[in-house]
């Protein structure tokens, strides 16, 4: 594609978004909620009472494909209640298992980052008895056991590699940025900022889905297919310290947004927030849909190399990371399903034959789901894209359990933080949907820094062109 075909194609995408929120300004106010748990007010009532929904766009499928999609378009409705919250259980149940069986010592008064607790092996796994047997299984009654072997573990970990964006992080310096910021010692500002192009990707069985049942397993029992754990991070519109290089690369009138000190930067609260001023953000669409759809590229490019045939999206950046507190939050959710759509409807995939978007619904007007049909389904604009795409609402465990029990290799990605430490605050009580990966699929063993030396071994580290 010219140069000047990409520019009149962002030109266009900038237009029917402009119309898009002129005409939905009264219906479509955005929550500030993770990806995967409901309100307040909708767990004081019970069970959201909403229709598991799904569409389709592009097409014909292959009859693989198409048999996969109507066994996802009949999965029974995603438990949208049992994880969220605090997920107390679940958080209990990862610790015990870490430290009783992985062999997990907790560092006391030492943190990977600010909240992040650290942590570390009383032995590395490869010292330990290959037949070895982890057991994890949930404090709740009746529960299964997930059992995988030591040498199982040690075959995931040595599948991770990370695929970052050469224009990004350039030669011998670009990569001790990247290996430092995968173990949490990343800069604020522009480093924060960097992350966003470095796409983390093993493979990644599944603990449970959000029923938080744990799946019976036995060691060496697997499904037909693979599942593969996408670990890229978001743009951040919080208005932290950390994400700070966000703000000033995105945001045009910034210094009104937040207040500042004397010496012209941003007054920080409680050691990490920028103070607002409650002026809404006046956000550079043009630059933040150029590099989402960057970022989009690069995990899908990485994914395809990889032989990854099914792709399960979730919201990336669309809870509170959105910019909802400054007014932008409409604006970013469209633009993330736009970059989407471009990309899908560029690239043509040796190995991908399958999008889904798991976009869980919460509420009958402010959710994902709403805003990525709006982008797929324009009639102004319909998809072409070759690669045939699922928007559904429904758990993304789910989704990807039933594409690799049908022989697919599935890649799912895992909203993660510019600090690059696997899981975050997983124990903290109070977990994201980054924290809620943490704790219901194989990931602190596979993709945390303390646990897989692999997550540091530059050697891994594989260079993209994205252009």
């Amino acid at each position: 594609m010219t140069a000047e075909m990409g520019t009149s194609r962002l030109n266009r995408a900038l237009d029917r978004l402009r119309r898009w929120r002129r005409a939905h300004r009264r219906g479509l106010r955005c929550e500030k909620v993770d990806c995967v748990s409901p309100s307040r007010r909708q767990k004081r009532r019970g069970q959201p009472k909403l229709a598991t929904q799904s569409v389709v766009y592009g097409g014909p499928a292959p009859e693989d494909v198409a048999d996969l999609i109507s066994a996802v378009r009949m999965l029974p409705a995603m438990d949208k209640l049992t994880m969220s919250g605090r997920c107390i259980t679940q958080t209990k149940d990862m610790e015990n298992f870490m430290k009783g069986q992985v062999g997990m010592r907790p560092l006391p008064g030492k943190f990977f980052v600010i909240g992040v607790k650290a942590f570390q092996l009383r032995a590395d796994l490869f010292d330990l008895e290959k037949s070895q047997c982890f057991k994890f299984e949930s404090s709740l009654p009746g529960s299964e056991k997930f059992e995988m072997s030591v040498a199982e573990v040690l075959e995931w970990q040595r599948t991770y590699q990370v695929f970052y964006d050469s224009d990004v992080y350039r030669g011998d310096e670009g990569m001790e940025t990247l290996r430092r910021s995968l173990e949490g010692r990343s800069r604020h500002g522009q480093e924060a900022w960097m992350m966003k192009f470095a796409c983390r990707i093993s493979e990644n069985p599944v603990l449970m889905r959000f029923d938080g049942r744990v799946l019976k397993r036995e060691v060496g029992q697997s499904p037909r297919g693979k599942i593969f754990l996408v670990s890229v991070c978001g743009i951040d519109f919080a208005g932290r310290v950390h994400d700070s290089g966000d703000i000033a690369r995105y945001i045009k009138n910034w210094r009104e947004v937040y207040r500042l000190t004397e010496q012209g930067t941003p007054v920080v609260l409680r050691g990490r927030d920028f103070a607002r001023t409650g002026t809404m953000a006046d956000l550079d669409e043009s630059r933040c849909l150029k590099d989402l759809v960057r970022m989009a590229r690069l995990r899908l490019r990485a994914q395809d190399a990889l032989g990854i045939q099914v792709v399960v999206e979730t919201g990336l950046g669309l809870g509170v990371f959105s910019g909802d507190a400054i007014g932008i939050g409409e604006q970013v959710r469209k633009l993330s399903g736009l970059a989407m759509k471009q990309v899908l409807e560029e690239e043509e995939f040796a190995n991908i034959k399958l999008v889904v978007f798991a976009l869980p619904v919460f509420s009958t007007a402010n959710n994902n789901y709403n805003y990525f049909q709006m982008v797929f389904g324009d009639k102004s604009s319909l998809y072409r894209g070759k690669t045939c795409v699922v928007l559904a609402d429904q758990d993304m465990h789910a989704i990807a359990i039933a594409a690799a029990d049908q022989g697919f290799r599935v890649g799912q990605l895992n909203p993660g933080d510019s600090h690059g430490v696997f899981g975050e605050y997983w124990q903290n009580y109070g977990p994201g949907t980054e924290e809620k990966l943490a704790l219901t699929t194989c990931g602190l063993l596979t993709q945390h820094h303390a646990v897989n030396p692999a997550v540091l071994d530059t050697s891994r580290y594989i260079a993209v062109d994205v252009n």
